[in-house]
Order: C-alpha cells, then structure tokens, then sequence
C-alpha cells in the first residue's frame, strides 16, 4: 500500500455545538466550525489558503467550496469539494490536503463540513431528508427499499443469521456510546439508556430500533493540516496519518456483496500492513455506528472479534472507557451527532494531544478510524498517531 506522506500533520480540530442550531445555513455552520480548527492551533483565516470540503445533503448546493471560500472571505490557491460517502469523505479530505500541502499546491489547508440536516429538513419530515439522489432510487424505492435504514436493517437480519447473533448484541452498540455520550458536553444524547429501555424502543425496520439508529443532527466539524516543520516551528502538537485505505464495492444495494466480501476487511487490512500495526496496537477505535450493526460488522472485519463474535467482545467490556480498546469516546453518530462521520476524526485528534477531558483514553497513542459511505458501498480505514 502506498504511504501517506509524514511531512504533512493534522494541528487544528474543532467542531461546532450539535443538536438543534435554528437559523444557521449550512455554510455559516461551516464556517463556525472552520473558525474552531483555526482558534484550536492559532491560525489566522486568512492564513488559509487551501479550502476542501463536503456539500450539504439536505439543500444540496453546488461548488460549495467557493461558497465558503467567498463567506470566509479566502483566496486560497487550491479548493476542492469532496463527495466519497460517510466518513470515508473526511478522510478522502484529508488525503487531498496532504497532497496538496506536499506538492506546494498550499500551506495551510482545512477540512470541513457541516449542515443543518435538522432544522433544515421540511416541517413534518422525519430521519434524514435527503434531496440529492444516491443513484438507484428507481429500481429500489418501487419495493420499498426507501432511505439508509430499510438497506441496513437487511445487513442486520443478515449478520444476525448467519452467525446467531441476537438483538442484544445490537444493543451493546448502543448502550456503549450512550454511556460515552454522557461524559461529552457537545453530545446530542445526554440521557442514560437501559437494555429495558432499549428493547422497549420502537422498531423502525426489523431488527433495527429507534435506539439503532443515529442522530439527525445539526452541526459542523473541521481538521487544520499543515507541514510536520510548519507546526513544529509554531510549537503545536502535532497528530499523524499513519495510513489510509479505501475500498468501494457496489452502489445499489441489490448489488450488495456477501457481509465476509464487503470491502471493510480489504481497507482494514491494507490499513494495518502499511502503517505495520494491528488492531492489538491501537488504543482507541472510531468506528462508523449510522446504525448498530454497523460496529459489529466493522469489528469483526477489523479483526478485533472473531467473524459474528461482535457482541461478546463488547460484553467482555474491551470497548468501553477503561477496556482494551475503547469505541467512539465521544457517543459517536449514535449518541453524540451523526455529521457525516467528520466528529469521528475529531475525537481521534482530540484523544491523541490528551485533550479530551473526561472522556479521555489514558496514554493514547494511535487510533483507528473506519467509515463506510452509503451502504457499505465504499469503506474506509484509517490509523492515526500523536
């Protein structure tokens, strides 16, 4: 696999508040939280001058990084808008910035994104309302395979037969990030959740409950990149890519490969043999969780569990604050805010310097983030080091 350059270094994570942000358009919550990464490593706006970033869903909007770059009042020598699905997104972002500060395209580069999924979306609506097509609306929607959860819950009932799993081990998922999500200020979910009140949830798409699935939120989230010299100079403290892999496998999900085919262990593999590491090695895990089965497919393709042993390993504790490896510190999408995966990087950075308050993984040294964009129609890992 090819190496991500180490010249080039993460400084700058910042987010904006989550939840309900009435009256803010998508880019002014950019830009917010543009304006956080800067404040987080004492780097003027101006200084900016590499822009890339991820178009809303919700009011889709066109070139949108010279929509922020004209708002920020940048003249950035390099833009880009970046569309690879789910979390996968923030890393491609991050891979563009590399290269782009590596070959002298830029200096100083900031990803970002962020919307107003929430209030945003048309009165009455519920989950996410997306206005942009995914591309096989008219051979889907017709057989009532409408919007992300009815397409997981099919992975779900999958995983759950093939390897005897049960609900309950769907529920370990979202019990951990609750019980996270309560220790984070910034979190959407700030209530605590039982197996009672779980079970006692609505079903939303058998086996998925309401508890299943992730937060519609508003919010914003951005990463500040710039040279290892750079950032030394300035005395910050840097965080590293150590590796990045990606594999895309379908886009309808009728063409959706058997659960040991999906392209999760091919990046997670290629992911740990170049930064020569595996899961054994990393302190803290932020795994895509849009919807509960999500975790347990990941950590299975991950190797931290044995194929469908997903839900033993998180009963043994090794995901929590305390265990082996802990899941998503800061709630994840299931707790905290969904916000296309972008806050996963930003709790790895803010995990890495040990500025996580009470959240925080004692000596955390290297972290794995996975992302999966549409339904496990591309997927991406990524391991990163203070």
């Amino acid at each position: 696999m090819p190496k991500v350059s180490p010249d080039v270094v993460i400084v700058g994570a910042g987010e904006t508040r989550v939840g309900k942000l009435p009256g803010l358009e998508s880019v002014q919550i950019q830009a917010w939280a543009v304006q956080e990464a800067a404040a987080d490593c004492g780097v003027r706006i101006p200084e900016i001058d590499g822009l890339i970033n991820l178009d809303p869903y919700a009011i889709p909007n066109s070139m949108f990084s010279s929509t922020l770059v004209e708002y920020l009042g940048l003249r950035p020598s390099f833009i880009s808008t970046v569309d690879v699905g789910g979390t996968v997104t923030a890393m491609t972002m991050l891979q563009q910035a590399v290269w782009a500060i590596e070959s002298g395209h830029c200096e100083i580069a900031v990803c970002v994104y962020g919307e107003n999924t929430l209030t945003g979306r048309p009165e009455g609506a519920r989950g996410l309302a997306l206005r942009n097509l995914l591309g096989g609306e008219e051979w889907e929607e017709p057989f009532g395979l409408h919007g992300m959860v009815v397409p997981y819950a099919l992975l779900a009932q999958r995983y759950l037969h093939e390897h005897g799993a049960s609900e309950k081990d769907l529920a370990e998922v979202a019990l951990i990030t609750r019980r996270h999500a309560l220790l984070n200020d910034n979190a959407q979910m700030r209530k605590s959740m039982s197996m009672d009140d779980y079970l006692s949830s609505r079903m939303i798409a058998t086996p998925l409950r309401l508890f299943d699935c992730s937060q519609v939120s508003d919010g914003g989230g951005a990463l500040i990149l710039m040279s290892r010299e750079r950032a030394l100079a300035r005395d910050l403290k840097p965080v590293s890519i150590r590796s990045l892999s990606m594999r895309s496998t379908h886009n309808s999900v009728a063409q959706t490969p058997d659960l040991a085919d999906l392209g999760m262990r091919a990046a997670g593999r290629d992911a740990f043999e170049s930064a020569s590491l595996g899961p054994q090695d990393m302190q803290v895990a932020l795994l895509h969780d849009a919807f509960t089965i999500s975790v347990l497919i990941t950590l299975d393709a991950l190797d931290f569990s044995a194929p469908g042993a997903a839900g033993n390993y998180l009963r043994a504790g090794h995901a929590s604050l305390g265990g082996r490896c802990p899941l998503n510190p800061h709630g994840g999408l299931l707790s905290q805010a969904h916000i296309g995966g972008m806050l996963h990087v930003t709790e790895a950075v803010h995990q890495l310097r040990g500025t996580a308050g009470r959240r925080q993984v004692p000596g955390a040294r290297r972290a794995v983030v996975s992302g999966n964009g549409g339904v496990f129609s591309v997927c991406g890992v990524m391991v990163m080091e203070a």
